[in-house]
């Protein structure tokens, strides 16, 4: 009783909050010195960007060098333009990053606040932010997941609090965020499509017939993007990446267990060399498709457990790729793909090799992730009363969670954060729900 007193206390909510800040204002600061943390996928982003500047289109396809129809759509437009907006500035995107991150937390804020009136609440979810150093990092990266997290956690609460109050503008607010958000990550698709059908029959039943354009907004964006990269490459499809991967990545990794790690990367490299002769762009991307599906048919228990152990990963891996990358310590080896691969030499040697303060960090972060989907589970079963809100949260982090793959990074889970610490912090109220509670 002592412990939920505490977590009542309002000085510990603004020590939290303070805490938040500093952690962001320093993250900001150090990175303004030393240069935005990049990976491989920021060179990409940053191609794009300055591709579109200089009048090529939004595309990856290097100067020079033969021009391939992957590149066209492999990368939405939707971060490429921020930082065109940005003026490719990487101190002003990280600027607007940590904005949109500070901006996602508030959203969050006000919702728990206004549906649980518990500091206890506010406090585990300040504290949730705070147990997620992915977030201030992927804030101050040439990464589009902050930016996608925003837009995410803007169109479910707007989605939840719309069927709440039933005003107009909660559904073009959310109409909106999904439709951005999805220029940002095309693997919302599944989402904005969801959201145009559910919104398109309650607005039918209640015969809001005027608003009917609103509600199929995200589809129609989602439509518009295929059709583009249709008129583009001859291929009705959102992104390349998305059948590239499948084949490159996910079943690589179910070869890597049903055959060994050198018998799966020669199967794969030599099916990307013959993919690779294919001149024909649809024809080159039937093909990884074809055998993607022969691989997941030939081996479908070792697939399914794959992506089972991937959505394991994806709520509980505490980011050590993130926290190494960052703070510039040599990465010789990918855990996820050794833990794919099962290759306990490998394992061990990256375990031995990190320092205590990785350790200490890891160990606190994982240990949080158990406690908030322990109060997410919770909260699933024993919130009776919030019926939407509990379909629209889990609904948005399933769409994420079952695109993440066989791997699991911790960087995928990232934009549903917030999802999952605001049911948890719904779990965490220490009052029973009453008549401002979600219904």
């Amino acid at each position: 009783m002592r412990f939920f007193s505490l977590l009542e206390n309002k000085r510990l909510t603004l020590v939290l909050a303070s805490i938040l800040i500093i952690l962001h204002v320093g993250a900001f600061s150090y990175r303004t010195v030393i240069g935005a943390n990049e990976t491989a996928d920021s060179a990409e982003y940053l191609l794009c960007a300055q591709n579109a500047a200089n009048g090529q289109g939004f595309n990856t396809n290097i100067e020079g060098e033969p021009f391939s129809e992957e590149t066209v759509s492999k990368r939405p437009f939707g971060y490429p333009a921020i930082i065109l907006a940005m003026g490719q500035s990487k101190i002003a995107l990280m600027g607007l990053q940590t904005l949109f991150s500070l901006g996602t937390i508030c959203l969050c804020l006000f919702f728990v606040r206004r549906f649980t009136g518990s500091n206890a609440s506010i406090n585990f979810l300040l504290a949730g932010f705070i147990f997620t150093p992915s977030q201030v990092i992927y804030a101050t990266s040439i990464m589009s997941e902050i930016p996608f997290q925003f837009f995410l956690t803007a169109g479910i609460l707007s989605a939840i609090l719309f069927f709440k109050e039933n005003r107009i503008r909660w559904i073009l607010l959310s109409a909106l965020a999904f439709s951005i958000g999805f220029t940002i990550k095309p693997v919302l698709y599944p989402a904005a499509i969801l959201f145009s059908i559910v919104a398109l029959l309650f607005v039918t039943r209640k015969r809001l017939f005027r608003i009917i354009p609103i509600a199929i907004l995200p589809a129609l964006c989602v439509l518009s993007m295929a059709c583009w990269n249709y008129s583009r490459t001859q291929v009705f499809e959102i992104s390349s990446i998305q059948t590239t991967n499948m084949l490159a990545v996910n079943m690589k990794l179910v070869l890597y267990q049903a055959d060994g790690q050198e018998r799966g990367e020669f199967v794969i490299d030599s099916l990307e060399r013959e993919a690779d002769k294919i001149t024909n762009y649809k024809e080159r991307q039937q093909f990884r498709s074809r055998h993607s599906r022969q691989i997941f048919l030939e081996h479908p228990i070792i697939a399914t457990y794959q992506f089972a152990k991937g959505i394991i990963l994806f709520f509980l891996d505490p980011g050590r790729f993130d926290c190494i990358t960052y703070a510039g310590i040599e990465n010789r080896h990918g855990f996820m793909n050794a833990l794919a691969a099962q290759d306990s030499g490998i394992i061990k040697r990256i375990l031995q090799s990190m320092p205590l303060w990785l350790w200490l960090v890891l160990i606190c972060v994982l240990l949080f992730n158990v406690i908030k989907i322990t109060f997410y589970t919770k909260f699933l079963i024993q919130d009776k009363e919030n019926l939407p809100t509990r379909i629209l949260l889990s609904c948005g982090i399933a769409c994420i969670a079952l695109a993440s793959g066989p791997l699991g990074f911790s960087r995928y889970a990232l934009p549903v954060v917030p999802l999952i610490l605001i049911g948890g912090s719904l779990a965490f109220a220490c009052k029973k729900p009453s008549n401002s509670s979600l219904k």
